[in-house]
């Protein structure tokens, strides 16, 4: 599922002050390129360095070209900078971003540039070998559907049948959904209705095997409706560009989307709802039960468990017996919000320093200190990195922040300069 990990915003406190100004310059050292029998494809090399721009405000790079594109404008980009006013969180072109066929392999958390480093081809893990293009994630819809595993879903797992399997597997989770969020008492059925669903199949279609079919299984919740007969829907979501809306009371596809109800839309295994950057509705998700035995003690799937023939009809009680988790309240309906894998939720507790994998802020004297920086500045970690498509969908690059410079190294609002270095896997 679209995806990556996690959270879009990551908020500082307020002690986290922004930067300001605009300039940038790029440059390129070519790589002497791969040598006879070496294999490697990463024959180039960009630099990109940047003025953080004022918040709210993105500049874009092409790494094919190794040119910034101010405007963010046209196809000819690969990455994007948005400015939170103190950092900036990175995206790739792609998804809800933008309509190109970029994605993100990892977040800087997951790999370390000296690891990368040794990667000679961007679709081959040396330790794995050759990686479905699907796991370049591309920018996604943050929601109750998306999780934390490799494919970042909440719905499906990815290929627990061995290193040959690359099929999705259901987990038959309930999930909750409400078309008014702002409810407080969402599951009173005053001035809304709450509908439990599972998804219970991904494949289908006239062969019965092919992918992007996912069937769903549901009714309404709402208290005052009590449990109604179950009804099924087997979508037809297969193409590559195009979601499938649809609306869970009438059970019907919705043509016009935007001028109609719906619910949930589907695009081969991703799911997104009805609100925030997805729609113009007011739908919020929650996960309300997960059937026993599917996941172990640590949250890893049982791969024996997951390829049983008859889960849909085992699973069905998980969706008829109204044990569900619930929101307490408002704030705990999930709506879809835009991310991309490479931004990751920061680690430590404030006012410790916080490492957000790209860089680390800090907000006390002796901790900044140490790090060689004032307070409330923050530093380039260079050992965060990321694999990356470009937007042609056959170009690749691995990067990493090398350095945050202040216009003032004594005053942490002065402006930044972020470098950012690339090694750049032309198209074939």
């Amino acid at each position: 599922m679209r995806s990556s990990i996690l959270t879009l915003t990551l908020g500082l406190s307020a002690a986290l002050l922004a930067g300001c100004g605009s300039s940038s310059s790029s440059n390129s050292t070519p790589n002497p390129g791969p040598g006879p029998g070496d294999g490697n494809r990463f024959s180039g090399s960009a630099e990109w360095r940047f003025e953080l721009p004022a918040k709210g405000d993105s500049l874009c790079f092409d790494f094919n070209a190794n040119r910034e594109v101010p405007d963010c404008s046209g196809n000819d980009w690969d990455l994007k900078v948005l400015s939170t006013g103190s950092y900036a969180s990175f995206w790739t072109h792609s998804g809800v971003t933008a309509d190109g066929q970029g994605g993100a392999f990892n977040g800087p958390f997951d790999y370390s540039w000296s690891e990368l480093s040794q990667w000679q081809n961007a679709t081959t893990d040396p330790k794995v070998g050759q990686l479905p293009s699907t796991l370049y994630v591309a920018d996604f819809a943050k929601s109750v559907f998306v999780g934390d595993n490799m494919i970042q879903s909440s719905v499906f797992e990815y290929g627990l049948g061995g290193s040959s399997d690359h099929n999705l597997y259901p987990n038959y989770r309930v999930f909750l959904i409400t078309d008014n969020a702002s409810n407080a008492d969402a599951l009173s059925g005053n001035d809304n209705k709450v509908f439990a669903l599972q998804v219970v199949g991904y494949y289908g279609g006239p062969s019965g095997t092919a992918s992007g079919w996912p069937t769903l299984r549901w009714f309404e919740r709402s208290s005052d409706q009590g449990n109604q007969t179950l009804r099924e829907e087997t979508i037809d979501a297969s193409s590559e560009t195009q979601w499938v809306h649809f609306n869970l009371d009438t059970g019907a596809v919705v043509d016009a989307p935007e001028q109609a109800d719906w619910h949930v839309a589907l695009r081969r295994n991703s799911i997104k709802l009805n609100a925030g950057i997805s729609g113009t509705g007011n739908a919020g998700g929650f996960i309300g039960a997960t059937p026993a035995g599917f996941y172990d003690a640590n949250g890893k799937p049982v791969a024996s468990v997951f390829r049983r023939p008859n889960n849909a009809d085992l699973t069905r009680a998980d969706l008829t017996n109204n044990q569900f988790a619930v929101p307490t309240n408002a704030s705990g309906w999930i709506k879809d919000s835009a991310e991309s894998r490479l931004n990751s939720p920061y680690r430590g507790t404030y006012p410790a320093p916080l490492n957000f994998g790209w860089f680390t802020y800090y907000s006390t004297d002796a901790a900044a200190a140490e790090a060689g920086v004032v307070k409330h500045m923050i530093k380039a970690n260079p050992d965060g990195a990321a694999l990356i498509r470009g937007a042609d969908g056959s170009s690749y690059a691995r990067f990493h922040l090398t350095e945050v410079a202040y216009s003032d190294p004594q005053v942490a609002t002065s402006a930044q300069t972020w470098t950012l270095q690339f090694e750049v896997q032309p198209a074939e």
